[in-house]
């Protein structure tokens, strides 16, 4: 019994070849390492100066030949700063990923990013670029202001969400206060306080 499975793996091993050229692309796109870590804080630099800082629960760093990545399934919340240091905008989302050459970071689900004038968008896919300093997606957003809700498809703004253009406006909504509404105080952090 030993010896004809012995022989089949064989058999099947012979029978299949590849070419070296074959072989070295099957090898580039597999999985070289594998890290888990729990409870990350990731900061985020510019020629010295902090922009972005990052927690998350969960972080698996995939190194493999053409685009490692990094993955973080269980959301993630982070702090963006001006060249002062001082917090100007706040995101959260359920599911991340940062692709470390390409240096851009996609988010999904129930993605919601608040400015210090108290603005708030929120998605279910939004994409960062760290080379050019923006965010943005092509999916379904809605902007709530201190007196109105712009909702529609697309949308384009800087990372801190301080100038910020919808594409294709769908509709706006005008809101009406009385004077106990809270003015949209940036303190209120989308999804509760950050953890650093």
């Amino acid at each position: 019994m030993r010896l004809s499975c012995l022989l089949l793996l064989l058999i099947t091993a012979s029978c299949t070849k590849f070419s070296n050229k074959e072989l070295r692309s099957r090898g580039r796109d597999t999985v070289q390492a594998k890290e888990v870590a729990e409870q990350v804080d990731i900061s985020y630099t510019d020629s010295g100066r902090l922009k972005a800082k990052l927690h998350t629960p969960v972080m698996i760093g995939i190194k493999q030949g053409t685009e490692p990545y990094v993955e973080m399934p269980r959301g993630v919340k982070g702090d963006f700063y001006d060249d002062s240091g001082r917090i100007e905008s706040f995101l959260s989302s359920e599911y991340a990923i940062s692709y470390t050459k390409a240096k851009k970071v996609l988010l999904r689900r129930n993605v919601e990013v608040m400015n210090v004038k108290g603005e708030k968008l929120n998605t279910e896919e939004l994409h960062w670029d760290q080379r050019s300093g923006k965010i943005y997606t092509d999916k379904f957003v809605k902007i709530t202001t201190a007196d109105q809700i712009i909702m529609g498809d697309g949308m384009t703004a800087n990372q801190t969400f301080t100038r910020w253009v919808i594409n294709k406006v769908r509709g706006t909504i005008n809101l009406q206060h009385d004077s106990t509404t809270n003015s949209g105080n940036p303190v209120d952090r989308p999804h509760g306080n950050q953890r650093y």
